[in-house]
């Protein structure tokens, strides 16, 4: 195995009083160290070298990325200081014995190496890996799935909720370098004030699989970084050998709900698990997403912590929005026989640690109904954000007469379909202190008690009759004919709607 000057220098300052000076590379790309012979003048790129300081010649050759461990001090290290990287040892020291010490750590790193490549030809997984890994970095070597839950390593209950990084560590672990999910390389991160070496695994497609970190002890330690990049690349390897053990396969139903959301044609196989599972539970389904000005956690990680907050549940992403569906029967209270107050208590809570908004269909037990039900979430996370701003709850149930009547009017504006009158019913009320349109509402909304909506609009019986027949003359429309008065009141809630959305 090849290593860098900040590994050998990290390893010879242990039993050397040693300095290291110049530019270097963290690339991992020294071999063993070779002698240093007094004819020659040359220093090559990407080699390591040992000498004593009176066997330098005064006026070296050297190559960029050369690297001298020197024995001892002379005037003529002033030629070398800022030309190549130079590991001065001060004390005196046998050239021999630092040369067999040279040895010595690349048989170390090498013997890791080979261990290393032994898990992966046998399969050993991924906790083997890090535990044949975790006496080079002498603490305990973690890794977390694009969940973001710790799949191998010791588990910091610190920072971990159910296995998973709790959402205030993973809005450090986000907000530390902009979008971390991103980075390549190592990189240092404080968690609680604690540095932690994060290093994040990737796919051949180049996506997000997952992070590999080690808490930090005492200052940083250049020589870790390139260490930990080259663990990361061994995982990566295991990883592409098996995508299952850092990744959960979904479950078939799982699979077969999300390609009925997104309307693909569904294979034989597909088919026959959707048959099988039809009518056993009933769902409803949940469409969440992120609240505006609100820092946004993981999409997978909200997912992750779904399935575990509501028993029986599938979560998956789509687009910006998460979807989710929920079996009701964990949920539902065997004295009422309901599970909507179980489900309210259960969702408010999710949503309030997660910052999300949620919408929520009407429950169903057909799974060939599905993409039906997310839809009527979709329609109740739409409708609510505009009729209900400053809620982040919505049923579908109350605001499926709205969805109705924004889908009747077919895309017009409800002026369209005003009978003749309408518009000078409307023209009374903007300079009349009578509200002719309040009258007809309430009388409406009271089954056409004319008691009842006199009552409620205090006035008298009678003047509540009289309101009426004249705004029957001006509409020439006659309440009493049930097509009429259903257009009428359909028209009446979309005015309401219009106003709504001209508010907004």
């Amino acid at each position: 195995m090849k290593l860098n000057a900040d590994i050998i220098y990290h390893e010879l300052k242990k039993n050397y009083r040693t300095e290291i000076f110049g530019k270097r590379s963290s690339a991992l790309v020294l071999p063993r160290p070779e002698f240093y012979m007094e004819d020659e003048r040359t220093f090559l790129s990407d080699h390591l070298y040992l000498a004593t300081a009176d066997h330098l010649p005064a006026r070296p050759a050297i190559r960029e990325g050369a690297v001298l461990v020197c024995i001892g001090e002379h005037i003529n290290l002033k030629n070398y200081r800022n030309r190549l990287c130079l590991i001065v040892i001060r004390n005196k020291a046998d050239f021999f014995r630092v040369y067999q010490y040279l040895q010595k750590i690349f048989d170390f790193y090498e013997e890791w190496e080979q261990k290393l490549y032994q898990d992966l030809f046998n399969d050993a997984g991924i906790q083997q890996i890090l535990a044949d890994s975790a006496h080079l970095f002498r603490r305990p070597v973690n890794l977390l799935d694009k969940s973001f839950r710790m799949i191998a390593g010791e588990e910091d209950r610190d920072i971990s909720v159910n296995g998973s990084l709790d959402p205030d560590a993973i809005d450090t672990f986000l907000s530390s370098y902009d979008l971390m999910t991103e980075k390549k390389g190592a990189i240092i991160v404080d968690f609680d004030d604690r540095k932690t070496l994060c290093v994040n695994l990737f796919n051949r497609n180049g996506e997000y699989e997952g992070c590999l970190y080690i808490e930090q002890e005492g200052s940083d330690t250049p020589a870790e970084g390139p260490l930990a990049e080259y663990l990361a690349s061994m995982l990566e390897l295991a990883v592409a050998k098996n995508p299952t053990v850092i990744n959960d396969e979904q479950s078939s139903l799982k699979r077969v709900m999300q390609t009925l959301v997104e309307e693909m044609p569904l294979s034989h196989a597909q088919r026959w698990v959707l048959t099988a599972s039809n009518h056993k539970n009933t769902f409803v389904c949940v469409l969440l997403e992120y609240r505006q000005n609100q820092p946004p956690l993981p999409a997978s990680y909200i997912c992750d912590s779904f399935e575990e907050t509501f028993e029986t549940s599938f979560a998956f992403r789509s687009d910006t929005a998460m979807i989710g569906f929920i079996d009701t029967a964990p949920l539902t209270d065997p004295k009422l026989k309901d599970y909507r107050a179980n489900l309210n208590r259960l969702l408010k809570d999710f949503i309030a640690r997660m910052r999300l908004n949620v919408g929520i269909s009407n429950e169903f037990d057909d799974l060939f109904d599905i993409r039906i039900h997310y839809l009527q979430a979709r329609s109740a996370l739409e409708n609510g954000r505009i009729m209900s701003p400053d809620g982040n709850l919505f049923y579908f149930a109350s605001y499926a007469l709205t969805e109705m009547i924004i889908n009747s009017l077919g895309g017009l504006p409800a002026e369209a379909y005003f009978p003749a009158g309408l518009k000078a019913v409307i023209e009374h009320d903007r300079t009349s202190g009578v509200s002719y349109l309040e009258t007809l509402k309430v009388f409406l909304e009271e089954n056409q008690s004319y008691t009842a909506a006199a009552q409620k609009l205090y006035i008298h019986r009678s003047t509540m009759i009289d309101r009426i027949s004249r705004i029957e003359r001006e509409l020439k429309i006659d309440l009493s004919d049930s097509d009429q008065r259903l257009q009428l009141e359909i028209l009446l809630k979309a005015i309401d709607i219009e106003e709504i959305l001209r508010m907004q």
